[in-house]
């Protein structure tokens, strides 16, 4: 069981988009989500290299047996949402799927 509540988590990890610390970012994720984000960004896909957003909201919080799935908008000079399934792994919370969108 991790040390922090998942929502503590998921709000360390969104401070850390907004700083640009993608090393931070990166260390949450597991390597399919990681995977997953790589391939999204090489697609051109919402997640690309623009400047690091300057707030983020929580949407919504969904529980579907242990994963934890949160919808974060962020925002700036680009708006994106992220729908991140989070999940114990080994005592600590990583995004285990992910999903962005660009604002239309």
């Amino acid at each position: 069981m991790p040390d922090t509540s998942v929502e503590e988590a998921v709000k360390a990890n969104c401070q850390a988009v907004l700083a640009g610390d993608m090393m931070r970012v990166m260390q949450d994720l597991t390597p399919e989500a990681l995977g997953k984000l790589m391939a999204n960004m090489s697609a051109g896909g919402g997640a690309g290299m623009g400047p690091p957003p300057t707030g983020f909201e929580i949407l919504s919080h969904e529980q579907n047996g242990e994963d934890h799935v949160f919808k974060v908008k962020f925002s700036g000079q680009q708006e994106a949402t992220a729908t991140a399934t989070w999940r114990d792994v080994g005592g600590q919370w990583k995004i285990a799927d992910l999903a962005m969108e660009a604002a239309s």
